[in-house]
Order: structure tokens, then C-alpha cells, then sequence
């Protein structure tokens, strides 16, 4: 794996691949509110064609352990993570993510445009896999925000400690059960026709919501879980991870769904923080409706209100009406 500069200059990062844990799967799950039994039962996912529990679909662009984040901070280095705003975010499934995949990230800065105060910064992620190739191409905006950061956060961030990961040359491969591509049949999304609405559902996010997805993705951010962080940062509170609400957004479709693997592109505009504070748990409800249909796929928009207010300024998804081998 490989990360570039702003200037596209190549900066060295560990060699290592995220191998991704049936576990870990559950519990990412778990922090996004996903209960889809592929997510959670060997025996429904290998009915549905796995080799193991197929991870939901944000899993990939959102945890990648030490080495995703050593390399978006050696391709951002002059930006504290309390300094980036997460703006839009974009993800093409090549194919769904399983227990036992090994994953390479691939980092790249495509472009930086200069605002008052910061920048708006478009960083592309390849994710594949050891032996398979293309799993996920991720695409990010963030705004960095210009500044050090605020003393209270630098206190309170979790210190950079230096982890003994295995260079390229030393880690090895260990053997695995290969991923098999399954046979063409009809994907599990059923017959979306175009103007199909979707009933609503609302989903709670307590403070310990954030704290745990905080832990199970890494993204350890402490604006997500401490006020003088936030307010710091000029939050009035405490916000949700934007992964966390995209997550949930990923969830509240993969109910419609029969098999979470159908979805092959989610694209998601962030456009008002979710705000969670100390006396009640934030509410935000999903919506959703087929706006176009193909003979191969179905497009669905997305909707998500916390207190009445969008959290998305844009949301979509497209879902395959044949899996392909």
C-alpha cells in the first residue's frame, strides 16, 4: 500500500494488510445499528453464496485499522484530525467485503483547492484485496480547516505511540480460504420499480453509540465524544462521526434487502452535523425511494432528519437487480 503527498510525492507507509475478522464484523455492525443476518450468521451468509460473514458496507472505507490512518496522516500532514470536516463521501463496491479478506489501502491526494481560512481537500482510497484485486474505490472531500489545534483536544486525542507492524518483505501471507465469486441470479433487492417509497425508520444515537463506534472504527476523534473538544472546535456539542450516520443510512437499506451485497455504489453529501447531548439521545429517521430503475440496477435517494433538520444535503444508492459472477 501507498500513500502521496499533497504534491504527489510518495510517502513511505507500512506494507501490512488489514485482515478483516468475522468478529470484527459484528461488532462494526453493531456500532452502525446493522442487523441483517448476513451480517451476524455463518449459515445465512453462505445460503446467500459467502464464504463468510459479509461485512456492511461502509466497513471497508471506515476501519482499516493503524495503517489507513498512518497513511491519510502522512498524506495530510499539515492537518490535525480535529481539523478535517468530513464533506462527501462516495463508495463503488467491486465486490462485497467477507471475513478473511486480507485489504491493501492505496491513498492518494487527487486535489487541493484553497479557501479562506483552509482548504478543500479530494482524497481517493483503492481498496483491494491480497489475492483478488478491487474490492472498494472510496472517494473523500474534507474541508481542512487552517490553525493548530485547540489545547483542550491535543489533551484530550489519543498520543501517537509507535506500533511494530511488519514491513512489505516481512509480512508474509498466510494461507486462506480464496473468495468465490458467485453465479449470475436474481439479486435479492426483488423488483424495485421506479417510485417505490420506502417506510420510514428511526434510529436512536446515545453518547456511549459514539464512544463505542469511536473504538470499533478507530476514528477516535475526540469532538465526537468530549464537549470542551467540541466546543473547541466550534461545535456547540458533541457530533456524530459522519461514517457513523452513513453506516446507519447503509443499515436502514440492507432491511429492504435480502442480500447486503447487492449495493455496489453509496454516495452520501454531509450537510448538518448530528449533535448529541448530555440529556437525550439524538433521533434520526431514514427514508428512501426509488427514483430510477434499469433492467441491471435500481437508484435509490436517501433522506435523514435529526430534529427535523437534514443531515444530508444529497444521499443515494444503487443496488444491482442481477449479482454478477
Amino acid at each position: 500500500a501507498s500513500a502521496c503527498s499533497p504534491h504527489g510525492t510518495p510517502v513511505s507507509a507500512m506494507g501490512d494488510h488489514y485482515e478483516v475478522g468475522r468478529e470484527k464484523i459484528r461488532e462494526f455492525a453493531r456500532a452502525v445499528q446493522d442487523f441483517h443476518p448476513a451480517h451476524w450468521d455463518d449459515a445465512a451468509a453462505r445460503e446467500l453464496g459467502y464464504p463468510g460473514l459479509v461485512a456492511p458496507v461502509t466497513f471497508a472505507s471506515a476501519t482499516g485499522g493503524v495503517l489507513q490512518r498512518d497513511m491519510f496522516r502522512a498524506a495530510l500532514p499539515d492537518y490535525a484530525p480535529s481539523r478535517l470536516l468530513h464533506v462527501e463521501q462516495e463508495l463503488r463496491c467491486h465486490r462485497p467485503v467477507v471475513a478473511g479478506d486480507r485489504l491493501l489501502y492505496d491513498v492518494t491526494v487527487d486535489s487541493r483547492r484553497e479557501l479562506a481560512g483552509g482548504d478543500i481537500i479530494v482524497v481517493s482510497t483503492a481498496i483491494s484485496d491480497v489475492d483478488t484485486g478491487p474490492v472498494q474505490s472510496v472517494h473523500t472531500t474534507l474541508i481542512g480547516r487552517r490553525g493548530d489545534p485547540a489545547r483542550d483536544i491535543e489533551t484530550l486525542s489519543m498520543p501517537e505511540r509507535p506500533i511494530p507492524l511488519p514491513t512489505e518483505s516481512d509480512a508474509a501471507p498466510v494461507p486462506r480460504r480464496r473468495y468465490t465469486p458467485r453465479r449470475p441470479r436474481p439479486a435479492a433487492a426483488g423488483d424495485i420499480s421506479a417510485g417505490r417509497r420506502f417506510p420510514a425508520r428511526s434510529y436512536r444515537l446515545a453518547r456511549g453509540d459514539l464512544v463505542n463506534y469511536a473504538g470499533v472504527s478507530g476514528d477516535n476523534n475526540p469532538i465526537h465524544w468530549n464537549d470542551a473538544a467540541a466546543l473547541a472546535a466550534g461545535m456547540s456539542s458533541v457530533v456524530a462521526h459522519g461514517m457513523l450516520t452513513m453506516g446507519m443510512a447503509a443499515g436502514y437499506l440492507s432491511e429492504f434487502l435480502s442480500d447486503p451485497g447487492a449495493v455496489t455504489t453509496l454516495a452520501v453529501h454531509f450537510a448538518n452535523p448530528v449533535l448529541v447531548d448530555t440529556q437525550r439521545p439524538a433521533e434520526i429517521t431514514f427514508t428512501g425511494a426509488a427514483i430510477q430503475a434499469a433492467p441491471e440496477s435500481t437508484t435509490i435517494a436517501l433522506t435523514a432528519h435529526s430534529t427535523g433538520v437534514p443531515i444530508y444535503g444529497n444521499a443515494t444508492a444503487t443496488i444491482n437487480r442481477e449479482l454478477p459472477e
